[in-house]
């Protein structure tokens, strides 16, 4: 068995999509950044909105949610750097990489200030550029994101097995290299309540995604800079960006009271708990969590989600 194969997380190459799937109507498109090439959607009309997804994920993960958001917003989806169809470069992925590379896509395609809505991962990045870059950012809703403390406050057991082995060599890139099918519809009914969401064809999509070369890599490097975040804790309590804060009931990831909590570290801002729901609520309340944005955003008509 060759173990260096393996722990760069994958075999297949990135091969481009010239079709979405799950959206036929959209076209795939590429942008250059200094680390590589970013694959992105974008859709609708009005204010610029970022839509911004969770660790492991990409964006066919706001499937649910384009039809309703691009009747207001041209909505700029991107697969993170390190993501999805996005390039993967042997770099660190820190907090400062996903942040700078936003910033990058955003100049790139002349977006001079966008509202951003993020999920998990995505809503920690999305909170943190906004600190980083205020000038940039109009509004947030961040949807059970991750807390500064976020190495403390997971609470599904396969992300804190990977975060107590995080600097062990290799070990985090075999953990995450040897997922199945089996193991990532198991990691996928994680992070929704209901678990007919998890179809064959979102595990088969999902599980093409973690066989790209390099993936297990980056997923691991991520998972290793988590302790980066922390950093930006003292520094949340300056953010003044209208803030919707949205948790899922159900969280498997994160519970309620870390939600709690960064609504008590921001200053203006607003949490809503949603009932009967987990992580990945843009899957299992389409319409929910969409009703909830519009009436955020309606005090300001130049923000998102």
């Amino acid at each position: 068995m060759d173990l260096n194969a393996i722990a760069m997380g994958g075999t297949r190459p990135i091969g481009r999509p010239t079709v979405f799937d799950w959206n036929q109507t959209l076209e795939p498109r590429f942008v250059g950044i200094d680390e590589g090439t970013i694959l992105y959607a974008m859709t609708g009309e009005g204010p610029p909105l970022l839509l911004l997804h969770g660790f492991g994920g990409e964006i066919w993960m706001w499937e649910r949610q384009v039809p309703a958001l691009s009747k207001r917003h041209c909505l700029y989806i991107p697969d993170l750097i390190g993501y999805g169809y996005s390039d993967r470069p042997k770099v660190d992925y820190t907090p400062s990489l996903f942040i700078d590379s936003i910033r990058q896509f955003m100049d790139q395609l002349g977006v001079r200030s966008a509202s951003l809505i993020g999920n998990s991962m995505g809503a920690g990045i999305a909170w943190a550029f906004a600190l980083t870059h205020p000038e940039r950012v109009d509004k947030l809703i961040l949807i059970d994101g991750i807390p500064p403390q976020v190495v403390h406050a997971v609470r599904n057991r396969f992300l804190r097995c990977l975060l107590a082995i995080r600097h062990v060599p290799l070990l985090p890139y075999l953990a995450i290299a040897l997922q199945t099918r089996r193991t990532v519809r198991m990691a996928l009914m994680q992070v929704v309540s209901n678990g007919r969401l998890i179809t064959d064809v979102v595990v088969e999509r999902q599980y093409r995604i973690s066989r790209l070369a390099g993936t297990a890599r980056v997923m691991a490097s991520t998972i290793r800079y988590a302790d980066e975040v922390a950093r930006y804790a003292d520094a949340l309590a300056t953010l003044r960006k209208p803030t919707l804060i949205i948790w899922g009931e159900r969280d498997e990831l994160f519970p309620v009271e870390v939600g709690q909590q960064l609504h008590a570290s921001i200053r203006d801002s607003r949490l809503v708990v949603i009932k009967d729901s987990g992580t990945y609520q843009c899957g299992r309340h389409p319409t929910r969590p969409t009703g909830r944005f519009w009436s955020f955003l309606g005090a300001i008509p130049h923000v998102l989600v």
